[in-house]
């Protein structure tokens, strides 16, 4: 079962063709990663997916319903959840206060301001789970401003998890973290629910690699090549494309 379609999707922003014509589809629990050097899209197509950019073509589907003109947060309640290249949390706040103000919000009870404490006896026992499937128990009572960079970024995956979404957008899960960090990010995706379908955008190929069934590879906002990692790992032109365009590029944020 397909839990994403896109067909045609574009968006020009003037003269610049950020996305072009760029189709393709992802099955129902599958990893699919999308690679490409520094500008070739990647961002602006997740902003496409989640609904924070309108295209300028094209279509999106959701498990067979057309999403393309809809909100990001209507899109949201459907099933898709994202996370950003830079964290969003509450950094003044603890660890646990941030994952339960992400569950208060995926409740129908989120603007019912007066309600007992033990009515959300609940969320705390889904924080528990949350935490603990990233090591992050322990750092419950600790302000997120104290907690390494590295725990951050599990928190904000965490935080992307609350409303059990259908289908998970990661933008640069691993950026800023050490290797043993990003080995940790690589290992709990890899381990999410087959219930999940996750899209991830990176430039670490030692995640990539590790996590993803099938890979895309964008550049100047078109697919280049498309396939298993393996094929990807061989592909001659995305050779070329990394080894010129890539080392040239350096670590600027891609686009």
């Amino acid at each position: 079962m397909e839990a994403l379609k896109v067909d045609g999707l574009s968006k020009d922003f003037g003269g610049v063709h950020a996305v072009r014509d760029v189709s393709f589809s992802v099955e129902a629990g599958e990893h699919l990663a999308i690679i490409g050097p520094n500008g070739a899209g990647k961002t602006t197509l997740f902003n496409l997916l989640s609904g924070q950019l309108p295209p300028t073509a094209g279509r999106v589907y959701l498990f067979g319903q057309e999403i393309t003109n809809m909100s990001a947060h209507h899109r949201a309640h459907l099933g898709i959840a994202r996370s950003f290249q830079l964290t969003t949390l509450f950094l003044n706040l603890t660890v646990l206060d941030n994952i339960l103000l992400a569950l208060q919000g995926t409740q129908p009870s989120r603007f019912q301001m007066f309600r007992s404490a033990t009515a959300y006896k609940h969320l705390f026992t889904k924080a528990q789970e949350l935490l603990d499937s990233m090591d992050l128990w322990e750092k419950k009572d600790d302000p997120v401003h104290a907690v390494s960079y590295g725990e951050q970024r599990k928190l904000e995956i965490a935080l992307s998890l609350a409303s059990e979404p259908k289908l998970l957008l990661l933008d640069e899960p691993s950026t800023g973290l050490t290797t043993a960090e990003s080995a940790d990010i690589t290992s709990m995706i890899r381990n999410l629910g087959s219930d999940i379908t996750v899209i991830i955008v990176a430039h670490d190929m030692d995640l990539v690699f590790g996590v993803a069934e099938r890979i895309i590879v964008l550049h100047y906002g078109e697919i280049i090549a498309e396939g298993t990692p393996e094929e990807i790992s061989t592909d001659s032109r995305v050779k070329e494309i990394y080894m010129g365009v890539e080392e040239a590029t350096g670590n600027a944020q891609s686009s």
